[in-house]
């Protein structure tokens, strides 16, 4: 009998503890890779077709001394891990050496050699402004993309492939945002994170064409560019046509990255799973509106940000489960297309997804604002939508991304860059070193190659700048069912009084190009004009609000 009851015991206790481990690998950790980062030769080129989240599987550092990892040892890899320690970085040393570099020659060495050799003072620009504890690790492939069956259509200098995302909170009932992998290995997180082994054990990926090279040998500023891109100045908001490509839906709202699984049922369609929103990355959470700032003439004010809650509520507010096949065969597959419509039409983050879609098409209008007080004034142009906001706006205007009057009547090397110059839109200056670069640009930038406001850029994202305390905040990273289950305290914004900016009247000075003083007049005389009159005659006049009137989204013929 007391054999009986012993064998029963055991066999509940195993029962328990496989319904116990089955619960903790039933846990996936909510990650996808994104876009490429797309650059001619003199130019960035905007990948717009396709913009199609994808899944990254990633798995938990294991633990080796547990007595379930001994048991369970096939499934021991997907054990959640806490981080007992929360304050870990404080421990930690920084690097000399941040970056693990892997390179694939598939051309003439004489390619190869130029960007070795440009690479070997990238870690020390890094190191001299960031302290860094975890390695990055790098692959650069260097080939001929008219000889790639992957490339041969792109004229690009270099493609970007970023690192993957996780989704963070910053406290236990903080907001979602995606965090780059390379910025999550430097940060204290709840659970230990292990990148999977394999063909696929890299940060970040730089596809170098040597077609694009020509003659030029220093690359130092392009390498360092392009892994700035890697380290987080990305954004991965689109506007929505961007996301569903194939449905000819508005462009004139920018969205949320959306989950989309594209399946090839055949040659003649595809079958498009629209799933769910996703949170924004932490980069764009800090993009605010300069036109503000000038209207209130640089006072503090949290209503900067171009984004508020209802915005950021799309990931847990807004149900899309959608099976729509491009082109579409039938008839409930039209009325998943007028509930979608539906769906975002009356989303309460509508007004400011198209807000940012008239500033992104207006030249001086989006801005990153640092923790230290900082505005990086980002690229946009007049009239037309680029996407360029991942890069640093010239200090002078251009009629629009392929024609600029200034840079065709001056000289090269006579143009203003700014402190920041090595995140503008344009590989400038090629024919210099680095440090010919530094000194012509910006010869009192305290990093040298990379200019402070780029060295706050990533300060605000997590990063430690050199010498400064350890970044220690605990994040906790989201599992995938914890999306719709969010309870989301306080606002996604700070206040002005956690803005923790030591002057109470922002610098606007830089907003705008100089040659603007009198527009700058005008604007601000306008906006004082409008803002004495009633809402009706600001809808009248047209200036950037939408009117919602028509209540769609997709075009006639689509639905």
């Amino acid at each position: 009998m007391k054999n009986f009851i012993s064998k029963n015991v055991l066999l509940s206790w195993l029962c328990l503890c496989v319904f116990i481990i089955s619960k903790v690998y039933s846990q996936s950790i909510l990650g996808f890779r994104p876009s490429e980062v797309t650059h001619g030769s003199n130019i960035h080129i905007n990948n717009k077709k396709n913009y199609n989240i994808k899944k990254f599987n990633v798995s938990v550092k294991e633990d080796d001394s547990g007595f379930f990892s001994s048991i369970f040892n096939s499934f021991k890899k997907y054990i959640i891990n806490p981080n007992e320690e929360e304050n870990e970085n404080q421990y930690r040393v920084p690097l000399e050496q941040p970056f693990e570099v892997e390179y694939q020659c598939l051309n003439d060495e004489k390619y190869c050699n130029r960007i070795k050799s440009s690479f070997e003072k990238v870690p020390g620009y890094f190191t001299r402004a960031l302290d860094i504890y975890t390695p990055i690790k790098l692959r650069i492939n260097i080939f001929s993309f008219s000889n790639s069956e992957k490339r041969r259509t792109s004229n690009a200098l270099a493609v970007t492939t970023p690192p993957p995302y996780l989704v963070l909170k910053d406290s236990i009932n903080g907001w979602p945002f995606s965090y780059p992998l390379t910025l999550i290995k430097q940060l204290n997180t709840d659970v230990k994170i292990q990148y999977s082994p394999g063909d696929d054990d890299y940060d970040i990926e730089i596809d170098v064409n040597t077609d694009q090279m020509g003659d030029y040998e220093y690359f130092t500023g392009m390498l360092a560019h392009e892994i700035l891109h890697g380290m987080g100045i990305y954004y991965l908001i689109q506007p929505l046509s961007s996301m569903l490509p194939n449905f000819n839906v508005t462009s004139k709202i920018i969205v949320p990255p959306l989950n989309v699984v594209e399946t090839e049922n055949s040659e003649y369609d595809n079958e498009i799973e629209i799933k769910s929103f996703l949170p924004p990355s932490v980069y764009e959470k800090n993009f605010v509106d300069l036109e503000k700032m000038v209207k209130f003439n640089g006072s503090l004010s949290e209503n900067y940000y171009f984004f508020n809650d209802d915005y950021y509520r799309a990931v847990k507010d807004i149900s899309l489960d959608y099976n729509i096949h491009q082109p579409i065969q039938l008839e409930t597959e039209k009325e998943q297309l007028k509930q979608l419509n539906d769906t975002l039409y009356n989303w309460e983050g509508y007004q400011e997804a198209n807000d940012f879609y008239q500033a992104s098409i207006s030249s001086s209008s989006i801005g990153f604002l640092t923790k230290e007080g900082d505005i990086i004034k980002l690229q946009t142009y007049e009239n037309e939508y680029t996407g360029d906001f991942f890069h640093v706006s010239t200090a002078y205007e251009c009629e629009s991304k392929e024609k600029c009057t200034v840079e065709e009547k001056t000289d090269q090397h006579k143009l203003q860059y700014g402190p920041n110059f090595v995140m503008l839109s344009k590989y400038y200056l090629l024919d210099l070193t680095a440090e010919q670069k530094i000194e012509l640009c910006s010869p009192n930038n305290t990093y040298g190659l990379l200019g402070d406001g780029l060295v706050h850029i990533l300060t605000t994202l997590g990063w430690t700048e050199k010498g400064h305390q350890p970044n220690t905040k605990l994040y906790y990273v989201l599992m995938e069912d914890e999306l719709k289950t969010l309870q989301l305290e306080g606002s996604a914004n700070p206040t002005s009084e956690q803005l923790k900016i030591n002057n109470d009247r922002l610098n606007i000075a830089a907003i705008l190009p100089s040659s603007s003083s009198s527009n700058l007049i005008f604007k601000k005389f306008l906006w004082i004009f409008l803002s004495s009159n009633s809402i009706h005659k600001i809808n009248n006049i047209d200036i950037k609000v939408i009117n919602k009137s028509n209540n769609k989204i997709f075009n006639d013929k689509d639905i």
